[in-house]
């Protein structure tokens, strides 16, 4: 604190920026202002911190498929990807901070479509080749050409990767993955939207359909 003389303007009162003026028997004096100290966040902020940052480096990588997937949620208000998020904290995240894990069945990438997901979906490995196969029935919400897509999560390395889709009257989808996966065991999902450019965009709600090890 400062002790102030008189100046030619009166004597200085009030608060000037990061500093106030006031006066105490006839003296006047200048102080900073007293720093905020922010409050400590609690174990239970940490872990909630900490949980919404896991479920976001899960879902980024999808953030447009997820504004699609779950623009139903919640329309007009939060994006999709948002209510991705807040889906995946409330019920896809089990263990205590900071070993949370993912419990893959629960999580959705699309929810609240229209388009009918095929029966009888099987999966079958073969070195480093995925067959998935499934019955094709065609018709209201199931257009022959609706394209069929995977998503593979492999826990390990934290990967997603994408193959290339198919429609849904091909009856399977047949790719080869890399050597980079070869040991590993990975999520598979699976989710149809409309392929025509001449239709309003639709899709179905995302499935899982397990998981799978390839090995040589």
């Amino acid at each position: 604190m400062g002790r102030l003389n008189r100046g030619p303007n009166g004597p200085v009162s009030g608060k000037f920026g990061s500093v106030i003026g006031s006066s105490w028997r006839g003296i006047y004096y200048i102080k900073g202002l007293q720093k905020k100290i922010k409050k400590a966040r609690s174990p239970l902020q940490i872990a909630q911190q900490n949980k919404f940052a896991f479920a976001v480096n899960f879902l980024k990588p999808v953030k447009l498929l997820l504004d699609m997937g779950f623009s139903r949620i919640n329309p007009g208000g939060a994006t999709g990807y948002n209510m991705a998020i807040s889906h995946t904290v409330q019920h896809c995240i089990k263990g205590a901070d900071p070993n949370y894990e993912m419990d893959y069945a629960s999580i959705l990438f699309c929810t609240k479509g229209k388009l009918v997901i095929p029966e009888n979906i099987k999966m079958e490995t073969a070195g480093m080749h995925l067959k998935v196969s499934w019955d094709v029935k065609t018709g209201k919400y199931s257009s022959p050409d609706d394209a069929l897509e995977l998503l593979l999560y492999q826990h390990g390395t934290r990967e997603l990767y994408i193959p290339p889709g198919t429609a849904r009257n091909k009856g399977e989808l047949v790719f080869e993955l890399s050597q980079h996966y070869k040991g590993e065991t990975m999520h598979v999902y699976m989710y149809l939207v409309t392929s025509s450019i001449f239709q309003a965009r639709e899709w179905s709600d995302s499935v899982y359909l397990g998981e799978v090890t390839f090995r040589e």
